[in-house]
């Protein structure tokens, strides 16, 4: 279906421009410098005719337009609906995963039916127990933003993220901690760590997984042995020095401790490097890192 929308658009978008070849939407400059009131009758109904068509193009431009706009959008909503429907695949395969778990551990399903219904919307709302502030011996979420340059590590109560709120479309991403990883493993709670200007402790944010990068503990900062160092020239998403927010940066080398030499885009100074540590440097959404497979 969206192959058809994007063929309509390319028609379109063609049909558009053999309008404007044919006769050009610009306004005619020469026209709007000429005194009409001298002009002999015949040579005024010429110019009324070639008026008429003038508008009569813009008006087809405007609906072909329009048609493009309409088709776009269609596109938009079904690449919406088939992102969705993937997400809920991948919620019904961790429920499947877990049934399959409970099964093998003897539970029996059959008795506890009508109680596993009447609960289902609620143990979905319920948070995995972690074990201590790290998570370990626990269970955690799973990562969307996936790269050979990051800790392949569950994402647990405890964990720092580089979190991006989806409203506002051009926002910053900023440091946060897990306080909660929902039953689908998709789906956390994070904290921003900054009190707010009264004192009072840091916004509590509702998030799905694509808002989310793991920061590496400094546990794993046997990062080293695990993890790749980024080529000069690669697009990542570092912490700004002094700061919580994480800006995009290009990397211009690495040093033997690991810290990385970056230079951040919109610097003010031309060509400045900064030294960022390298669990503070993560790959950039689809530059560096791409969507986990479902």
């Amino acid at each position: 279906m969206v192959e058809n929308y994007w063929r309509m658009v390319v028609s379109s978008l063609q049909d558009l421009y053999n309008a404007n070849e044919a006769t050009q939407f610009d306004d005619d400059t020469m026209a709007k410098r000429m005194n009409f009131d001298s002009l002999p009758e015949d040579q005024l109904q010429n110019y009324l005719l070639q008026f008429q068509g003038h508008l009569q193009n813009i008006n087809k431009g405007s609906e072909l337009i329009e048609s493009i706009q309409n088709n776009l959008t269609k596109i938009l909503d079904e690449q919406k609906k088939e992102e969705e429907n993937k997400e809920n695949e991948d919620i019904q395969g961790q429920n499947d995963e877990q049934s399959n778990i409970s099964s093998k551990l003897g539970v029996n399903d059959s008795s506890t039916t009508t109680a596993a219904a009447s609960a289902s919307k609620a143990k979905s709302e319920i948070p995995i127990s972690i074990a201590g502030t790290n998570g370990e011996g626990s269970i955690g979420g799973r990562q969307y933003w996936v790269s050979q340059y990051n800790s392949p590590d569950p994402i647990v109560t405890g964990s720092e993220v580089a979190y991006k709120p989806r409203k506002g479309g051009d926002g910053e991403w900023f440091q946060c901690e897990v306080i909660k990883v929902f039953h689908d493993r998709i789906r956390y709670e994070v904290r921003d760590p900054e009190p707010d200007e009264l004192g009072n402790t840091g916004k509590v944010f509702k998030c799905s997984w694509k808002e989310l990068i793991l920061i590496p503990t400094l546990k794993s900062a046997s990062i080293r042995s695990k993890t790749l160092n980024y080529p000069a020239g690669t697009k990542v998403l570092a912490r700004y020095p002094e700061t919580t927010t994480f800006y995009p940066a290009e990397v211009i080398g690495n040093k033997r401790d690991g810290t990385c030499r970056l230079r951040f885009e919109g610097e003010e100074e031309v060509d400045k490097e900064t030294e960022v540590p390298r669990r503070l440097v993560l790959p950039f959404p689809m530059a560096s890192s791409t969507p986990a497979k479902k």
